[in-house]
């Protein structure tokens, strides 16, 4: 029976690792949303040439989501296959590991196939593409997984692993992981306080002890400054976050604007549905109170359903689509662990449980999925993008098509084959602003890139009157000087509103002679004012 059992683990486990790998394919090659689509593309490509971010390039994200893209670049070649593998493999890791999780609360193998697959189809493939934030809440996820596994067995290897998965959760991006970190700290305690074990501490601590050690080897062998990194990934993100809920004027959302009954309950109400099922189930079985295994799993789901609004909390407070949907069927089937746990034996809820998980995984894999709607397609005709080896062979078997360009996709790729000929042959020092962020890939030259993103709002770095506008004075300012900058080349997108007026505030009486080149492009020699 047992060898059975195995057989069919295995079965699973390779239907959806397939499954997982697949789908993010399938979604992920269609669409561009250049900002977000290309972020991780070209700082990529530069730690290849000795770049690096906080150093040479201002990121306000985790630089996981970079060394990790650098890396697959390294194995499978400068490609557009390469980036989305990427976001694929990730895919793979959350629904690997909400599938064995499942699977030792004791669910039978193919319902804890479906809550997996559902959780493959409306994780990663709403962007495809690499993404920091579904990186770092993908990495906390599994951090919780492991978290709870840790509590349910007696082996010690999870517990030092533990602060290794949640501390890249935190180096693919502050949040949601700090929040995550909140939620596995109180827990640890908690777990410890009721079960104190030696043994399994001394692992944490080592697991600790060793992300530490590779965290400073990291910084030192790349020769990244701390200062930079404390300034880029730590202050200024964190003036945004204080902006957003206060809404001073440098944030361009409010976290008053989107506490609203259809942006906290209706927009969000599957999640609120299955957690309200696990609390009340919890409720059902205070008689147990006393029994040490109810504490055990009093810990791991009070941990479950503090990350669900936790992870509310994030995105009403982020300017994003929505991609938090994967928690449903998390929830969903931990919900089922619990109704046959200590409820009910009958097939008729749980069938009703899979029932609604199938209708939430159709509903948003079209909303999401196949209409593109994180990436802002949804209004869009999709069927009239074309293929992106049209503009490089890189970028094969992406399908280019934008949401702002105001006319045929092919007419898009034409103006940036132009503006990718003009930047390519210039030979002054240069330096590429824009939101095209794959061009140094392509041309295979160092543009000196100042920036990951360059959102006028200021939400990507400190603009004038900001508190923290002298970091990145300085960093851009020694940029210029260190690298000789002669030229500045400005690609615009349709929307875009990048403008050199913008930069030259962080230079010290420096001034720019300007030419469009085309509707995208402009040429900005920029020199010491003689006035």
């Amino acid at each position: 029976m047992k060898k059975d059992s195995l057989y069919l683990d295995i079965f699973f486990l390779i239907l959806l690792s397939i499954f997982s790998i697949l789908i993010n394919f399938n979604f992920g090659n269609i669409g561009v949303f250049p900002t977000d689509t290309f972020a991780f593309f070209d700082t990529a490509y530069n730690i290849l040439i000795n770049n690096h971010p906080f150093k040479d390039i201002w990121v306000t994200t985790g630089p996981l989501v970079d060394y990790v893209q650098s890396i697959f670049f390294r194995i499978f070649g400068v490609s557009w296959f390469s980036y989305i593998l990427h976001g694929a493999i990730f895919n793979f890791l959350i629904s690997i590991t909400i599938y064995i999780t499942l699977i030792k609360f004791d669910l039978k193998s193919h319902f804890a196939f479906i809550y997996s697959a559902s959780v493959a189809t409306l994780c990663y493939p709403v962007s495809g593409t690499p993404f920091a934030y579904q990186h770092s809440i993908v990495l906390s996820i599994i951090s919780l997984m492991i978290f709870f596994l840790a509590i349910r067995s007696e082996s010690k290897i999870y517990w030092f692993v533990l602060p290794i998965t949640t501390g890249f959760s935190f180096l693919s991006m502050h949040v949601p992981s700090s929040y995550i970190i909140a939620v596995l700290s109180v827990g640890i305690i908690s777990y410890f306080f009721f079960h104190f074990d030696k043994e399994k501490i001394i692992s944490f601590i080592l697991g600790c002890i060793s992300f530490f050690l590779f965290i400073l080897i990291f910084f030192l062998h790349f020769e990244i400054p701390f200062l930079n990194f404390i300034q880029q990934y730590i202050l200024f993100p964190m003036s945004l976050g204080e902006y957003r809920i206060t809404g001073n004027e440098y944030s361009h959302i409010s976290l008053l604007d989107r506490l609203t009954f259809r942006g906290i309950f209706g927009h969000f109400k599957f999640i609120h549905l299955f957690s309200l099922i696990i609390l009340v189930m919890l409720l059902f079985s205070l008689k147990r109170k006393n029994d040490f295994k109810y504490k055990q799993d009093l810990i791991i789901f009070i941990s479950l359903l503090s990350t669900a609004y936790l992870l509310i909390f994030h995105q009403l407070i982020t300017s994003n689509q929505t991609f938090i949907f994967f928690i449903i069927p998390i929830l969903a089937g931990f919900s089922h662990v619990l109704l046959e746990k200590y409820i009910f034996k009958k097939n008729a809820y749980k069938i009703l449980i899979l029932i609604l998980v199938a209708f939430i995984s159709i509903k948003y894999n079209n909303e999401y999925n196949v209409n593109r709607k994180f990436m802002d397609l949804q209004n869009t005709d999709l069927k009239k993008s074309v293929d992106a080896s049209l503009l490089d062979k890189k970028l094969k078997n992406l399908k280019w098509i934008t949401p702002f360009f105001n006319g045929k996709p092919i007419d898009e790729i034409n103006l940036l084959k132009d503006s990718i000929k003009i930047i390519g042959d210039e030979k002054r020092n240069k330096m590429l602003i824009t939101d095209y962020q794959f061009i140094s890939a392509v041309l295979e030259q160092n543009l000196n890139i100042p920036n990951r993103w360059y959102t006028a709002e200021g939400s990507s770095y400190p603009l004038k009157d900001h508190k923290y506008f002298k970091f990145y004075k300085s960093f851009f300012s020694k940029k210029i000087e260190k690298n000789k900058i002669e030229v500045i080349y400005i690609i615009n997108n349709p929307q875009g509103d990048i403008k050199i007026e913008n930069f030259l505030i962080y230079l010290k009486n420096y001034c720019s002679n300007d030419i469009q080149n085309n509707n995208i492009l402009s040429t900005h020699l920029i020199k010491k004012c003689t006035n």
